[in-house]
């Protein structure tokens, strides 16, 4: 199930959800497929676009799509699921406008 968010809270509930099943393998859960979560998520950011301002759109797009693809290496080298965790958290930080924190620096390319 695609659920798109209606707020900036709800955007980061929907990025808490999707790392935590990633982390966990829980994927599918009763609600959605791995595919959905992050469809899901693409889809919500697409939606807050205007709240969220075109430069920081585009940084969290990036960043999203970063992410999933630590996820996806993640079964040939388990280190990428953390890569995939900590940018995760630091797109928490970044909605909120916050510095981000937990993906290592020297990996980190997006503006801080």
């Amino acid at each position: 199930m695609i659920k798109i968010a209606q707020s900036l809270g709800e955007l980061r509930d929907s990025i808490v959800y999707l790392t935590t099943n990633c982390n966990a393998k829980d994927y599918p859960t009763e609600f959605q497929t791995y595919d959905e979560g992050w469809d899901s998520l693409s889809k919500s950011m697409d939606h807050m676009r205007g709240k969220l301002g075109e430069d920081r759109y585009i940084q969290l797009v990036e960043m999203m799509t970063q992410a999933k693809a630590h996820y996806d290496a993640e079964s040939q080298d388990a280190h990428q699921g953390f890569l995939g965790s900590w940018l995760m958290q630091d797109i928490e930080q970044v909605i909120k406008k916050k510095p981000p924190y937990a993906y290592p620096e020297e990996l980190y390319r997006w503006s801080r």
